[in-house]
């Protein structure tokens, strides 16, 4: 995408809705949660952790060239590129981990919204990209190596402390028959009553994202038969949502109650 193509895409957004790890640096430590009521726990230090970097490379803005350094992310929420800077605080994050079998996984985190209309995505495929904008400021860097740490690791071991745990009898619709299941989500997958799932090797791209208001806590894993689940707490650590898809169509869909 061309800088002036960032900007139109920018120009027609409506409003609503930090360093990069590498080594040591790359373990998450993610702060404990805190159930309770109207309590949110640290989903968004934990996205912000694993964003967190200084995404340069070849750059430029509206106005034609800007300093290497291009976009960075903080792991206090605030992103900066050249002379301006915005906070990511309210707004709706995803972080996205691809694995094909022929080539290095791929990340792509993206973030939108907030008060000020804005969009930030860092992709590390095709060498790795960055493109953050906000009204007529547009920042686009390509060649950005740093993007790699974005898929360096899986993604479910940092966040799976708020879903082990989160375990409860829910309401299942299974082939169009409703019936009361125990999903339990673990340290490494998660039981549909006796259907058990794990997060391994067999997964080929996981995602997790956090709503705008904080108010939930998203994980989704596929696999390479096409099977996928999908889990989401809230804000007090609640398992709101659990589903799974198996490759021959047949769904659970499961909600409180």
């Amino acid at each position: 995408m061309t800088v002036a193509c960032a900007a139109l895409l920018l120009a027609g957004c409506s409003k609503s809705t930090d360093d990069a790890p590498s080594g040591d640096d790359a373990a998450v430590q993610a702060t404990p949660v805190t159930k309770g009521d109207n309590k949110h726990p640290a989903y968004r230090a934990t996205m912000l952790e694993l964003a967190a970097g200084s995404y340069g490379g070849t750059c430029n803005g509206i106005g034609g060239p800007m300093p290497p350094e291009g976009v960075t992310i903080g792991r206090d929420g605030k992103v900066v590129a050249a002379d301006w800077t915005i906070n990511l605080a309210g707004t709706r994050m995803s972080l996205v981990r691809t694995l094909d079998g022929s080539a290095a996984p791929a990340g792509t985190f993206d973030a939108s919204g907030g008060e000020r209309p804005f969009q930030l995505i860092v992709n590390s495929a095709g060498g790795g990209s960055a493109m953050f904008g906000e009204g007529g400021h547009v920042a686009q860097c390509t060649n950005v190596s740093s993007a790699s740490n974005l898929a360096a690791k899986p993604l479910y071991p940092a966040v799976a402390q708020y879903f082990t745990g989160a375990g409860a009898t829910m309401s299942c619709v299974e082939g169009g028959a409703l019936r009361k299941m125990v999903v339990k989500p673990a340290s490494a997958g998660v039981a549909f009553g006796e259907h058990q799932l794990g997060f391994d090797a067999n997964v080929v791209q996981e995602s997790i994202s956090v709503e705008a208001d904080d108010s939930s806590l998203q994980y989704g894993a596929k696999y390479a038969d096409q099977s996928h689940v999908e889990l989401s707490v809230d804000a007090a650590g609640k398992l709101v949502m659990a589903s799974y898809t198996i490759s021959s169509g047949v769904a659970v869909m499961c909600s409180p109650g």
